[in-house]
C-alpha cells in the first residue's frame, strides 16, 4: 500500500462526500463535520450534523427527561452516532477501507499515521470549502476506543479557530 495514495484518496473522498451531503440539506445549517475511524484504523467515514437536527433530538430528549442526565446534551450535540448523517457518502470511502484493511498489520505507528491522515483530509476540506465551513467545527473521532476524547480534542485544536475549538473542548464541563 502506498500511504501517499491513501492520503490523497482520503482527501478526495472527504470533499466528494461533503459536497454530496451538503446538497441534501435543503436549508439546514451545518455546525459540525467529523471523520471517523475504528480503533484498528481499518475504516474512514464522514459524519455531518445540523442545528436543526440537534434541536429536534434535543427536544425529544427533553420531552423524555433525558436532559436531566449530566452530559446528555453534549452527547446529543457532539457524538457522531446522534448526528444527521453518520457515514455520509460511504461509497466514496469504501475503496479506502479496503486499502486500510490491507495495511492494518503494517508498520508500527499506523494508527497514529491514520489519525494524522484524517486530520489532514479535514484540513484540506476546510481549505477547499472555506465559505461553506465558516463557523463549522471539524474533528476526528474514533469508535470504541479509550483514546477517543484525546483524539477528538487534539484534532479540534488543530482544525478549528479558538472560538470553535473552545466550545468543543469544554463540551463535558458542567
Amino acid at each position: 500500500m502506498n500511504r501517499d495514495d491513501v492520503r490523497r484518496a482520503l482527501r478526495e473522498a472527504t470533499v466528494a462526500a461533503f459536497d454530496e451531503t451538503i446538497e441534501t440539506l435543503t436549508g439546514e445549517r451545518v455546525y459540525a463535520v467529523a471523520l471517523t475511524t475504528d480503533d484498528g484504523a481499518m475504516s474512514a467515514g464522514l459524519c455531518i450534523t445540523t442545528v436543526e437536527h440537534y434541536e429536534s433530538k434535543r427536544s425529544q430528549a427533553d420531552a423524555a427527561g433525558d436532559l436531566a442526565s449530566p452530559g446528555y446534551d453534549a452527547y446529543l450535540r457532539w457524538d457522531t452516532a446522534e448526528w444527521r448523517d453518520e457515514l455520509a457518502g460511504w461509497e466514496h470511502f469504501s475503496p479506502i477501507s479496503r486499502l486500510l484493511e490491507d495495511s492494518s498489520d503494517d508498520a508500527d505507528g499506523w494508527f497514529e499515521e491514520h489519525i494524522d491522515a484524517l486530520i489532514a483530509a479535514l484540513a484540506h476540506l476546510r481549505a477547499e470549502r472555506a465559505e461553506a465551513l465558516a463557523g463549522v467545527t471539524l474533528f476526528v473521532s474514533v469508535t470504541d476506543s479509550d483514546e477517543t476524547e484525546a483524539i477528538e480534542n487534539r484534532s479540534a485544536r488543530e482544525l478549528n479557530p479558538p472560538e470553535l475549538s473552545g466550545r468543543f473542548l469544554s463540551r463535558y464541563e458542567t
